[in-house]
């Protein structure tokens, strides 16, 4: 499959960390403290070739071990490979690189059959105080099965699952709700299911490591040196030992600054080396294109605890992404979406009545149209992945390039008709 993966989600036991954003300066700093620390010893002396190859070794090892944490020490295994149907609710993007650490492009999809603002970004009616129920947004309180974390149905991939992780409590849009048992009491942020095609920033970091730290060495050394010069003869002006502090003090900031600007061309040409792309997991016969607010998609991917932030659940990696517009299928697969003020008079998709589209998931009628949608599309792209279809696509009567009656579809020898004459 063309989708990319470079990250692998490990099985989270009680009382182990997952990487995360926290610690990230003080593990780099733990590695590479003694390296950093020879090294400015050895510029101050005047070793520059020794202070070079120690920042460059030192530099390759650090880089490996955040690799390591990052590609296998991440992400938290949850429920396996997964699928989903949905409204798209953000668009793809990658953050700029020092602002998010990878190049993967991410999305995020509203979870059928809900509507939009279901899943806590807003009201959509005045809310009231007085009703009951844990979301308050004036509707779901009379219908508890249309509330995203109590749908029983595809909410399910938000809802916290370990009970030792934490569960970001920043994003005052979602509600507190009561698991029970389950990080009882935690706010939930991801109302919405977080999808990532992934980039190979991490993975090119760690392949490229040797290569970067030759460049960041160098630059050490010449920063060094450069700074020292300058420094004594800045620091000359003052005093007698002013050339001896100002050397000292010139050696370190060159150095430094000399070794961050090395890494600085290394990390932004593993970020652009390939950055992940949605598109590279489309499976369907047309190209995906460009994903808006409001395509309905179906996704398929690991799902995971994203440990390096607060902790949220996500799809990474995105293994098959396809939009489910499709006039051969609409019929046959309509997307269904709550509709309590649904108009009386009309039909919903798949001939569902008026009074199924205002119930939503409190008809059965509706709620077996949503999962009947859900189940045979998430058939259709968990087949690609299954090793009978592998091996199938993989066998030479089916894996013609042109056309079968040109590059040859027979199983038995026996010879091909000639292709028709147009």
């Amino acid at each position: 499959m063309p989708f990319h993966q470079f990250t692998q989600c490990y099985n989270h036991t009680p009382g182990d960390k997952p990487f995360n954003e926290s610690d990230l300066a003080s593990f780099a700093l733990g590695v590479s403290a003694p390296g950093l620390i020879a090294a400015i010893m050895a510029f101050l002396s005047g070793a520059n070739v020794l202070g070079f190859i120690i920042v460059a070794i030192q530099y390759a090892v650090t880089i490996t071990a955040i690799a390591n944490e990052w590609l296998f020490h991440r992400l938290c295994c949850v429920t396996g490979d997964q699928c989903a149907v949905g409204t798209v609710e953000a668009p793809p993007k990658i953050n700029p690189l020092l602002g998010s650490f990878d190049n993967d492009q991410f999305f995020d999809i509203r979870l059928m059959p809900h509507r939009h603002n279901d899943e806590y970004k807003g009201p959509n009616t005045a809310i009231s105080a007085s009703l009951p129920g844990p979301s308050l947004d004036g509707l779901t309180e009379f219908t508890a099965e249309n509330d995203i974390f109590l749908d029983g149905f595809q909410g399910d991939l938000l809802k916290p699952f370990f009970t030792d992780l934490p569960y970001d409590p920043v994003d005052s849009d979602c509600p507190v709700i009561d698991f029970g048992e389950v990080a009882k009491g935690t706010k939930v942020t991801r109302c919405t299911l977080h999808c990532e095609a992934e980039g190979n920033f991490w993975a090119e970091m760690k392949a490229t490591a040797a290569a970067q730290a030759l460049a960041v060495g160098a630059g050490a050394a010449a920063g060094a040196a450069g700074g020292a010069a300058a420094g004594c003869a800045i620091g000359a002006i003052f005093c007698g030992i002013g050339c001896l502090i100002g050397a000292i003090i010139g050696a370190i900031a060159g150095g430094l600054g000399g070794a961050a600007a090395g890494a600085y061309l290394g990390a932004s040409a593993a970020f652009n080396s390939d950055p992940g792309d949605v598109n590279d997991a489309n499976v369907g016969d047309d190209p995906l294109g460009q994903l808006v607010n409001g395509d309905q998609v179906v996704v398929f991917g690991t799902h995971v605890y994203d440990g390096f932030h607060q902790g949220w659940h996500e799809i990474h990696p995105l293994k098959a992404i396809i939009k489910v517009a499709d006039p051969k299928l609409a019929m046959a697969l309509p997307y269904v979406e709550w509709d309590p003020n649904f108009p009386i008079s009309d039909t919903g998709p798949g001939g569902l009545s008026a009074g199924d589209m205002r119930k939503g998931l409190a008809s059965p009628t509706f709620t077996a149209a949503a999962k009947n949608t859900k189940n045979d599309w998430c058939q259709l792209l968990r087949e690609a992945f299954t090793p009978a279809t592998i091996h199938t696509q993989g066998q030479p009567e089916n894996r013609w390039t042109i056309h079968p009656a040109v590059d040859g579809c027979s199983t038995d020898g026996s010879p091909l008709p000639p292709p028709p004459i147009r």
